[in-house]
């Protein structure tokens, strides 16, 4: 194995920190080995998806789910509601390229985002309210992917 060393946010040190401390990760070291293997197989990198971005794995396997072929499927299109949700551009901002993100990771980057800015790190309960805002707007979709909950970003 190759070792790197990087630098973070003080704030997003403490977080992962928090995560550690909470028993989801036995160590940083494997925090950011997990986030690493995450990131590599979202952008195609990595080995068990086979070439394949973990986006269009997810859009195979809820494909082969409900028993069409690509060429069934239509896209519908979602109305959004027009109204102010608060974090709702730093949320969005989260998923840059992505269409899918896990709850936590999208979380992290607000942090992180917030942070950079110098602003004050918003609250889990505030994040929640606004995931569950634009879930009601139509602007996100929630999944729940085994124990953890994913969001898709609607177009």
């Amino acid at each position: 194995m190759k070792s790197i060393e990087i630098t973070i946010s003080e704030g997003l040190y403490n977080y992962i920190q928090k995560i550690v401390d909470e028993k989801y990760f036995e160590s940083i070291e494997s925090f950011v080995q997990q986030a690493s293997f995450l990131l590599s197989e979202l952008h195609c990198f990595g080995e068990q998806t086979e070439g394949k971005g973990l986006n269009d794995v997810i859009a195979d396997l809820v494909v082969s789910k409900i028993g069409s072929s690509k060429g069934e499927i239509q896209k519908v299109k979602t109305v959004v509601k027009d109204f102010k949700i608060p974090n709702k551009d730093l949320i969005i901002e989260s998923f840059s390229s992505s269409k899918f993100m896990f709850e936590d990771a999208i979380f992290a980057s607000c942090q992180f985002a917030t942070l950079k800015q110098g602003n004050p790190p918003i609250t889990k309960e505030e994040f929640a309210r606004s995931l569950k805002q634009m879930e009601e707007a139509g602007i996100l979709t929630q999944i729940k992917q085994g124990e953890k909950m994913m969001w898709k970003r609607n177009e």
